[in-house]
């Protein structure tokens, strides 16, 4: 009986583990978007750089001196 359940909670340990552990060929794929400048806005300091990355929204925060990139890869 003792080594049943020792047993059983030996393969409980192994699927905890098993479950725990990421699998890197079944991760999903991420692919660049090249986003767009769209527009600025100033908050202090820093200059807010907002982009069209195919229909949604990015944005960057650079200094207030610099100029925003014409793209950005997301």
């Amino acid at each position: 009986m003792r080594s049943a359940i020792l047993s059983l909670m030996a393969s409980a340990m192994l699927i905890g583990t098993a479950a725990a552990t990421v699998d890197p060929v079944k991760k999903p794929m991420r692919l660049a978007v090249t986003c767009y400048f769209k527009g600025e806005e100033f908050s202090g300091m820093n200059k807010i750089c907002y982009y069209d990355c195919l229909g949604s929204r990015a944005a960057i925060t650079i200094s207030r001196l610099s100029l925003c990139p014409l793209n950005i890869n997301r």
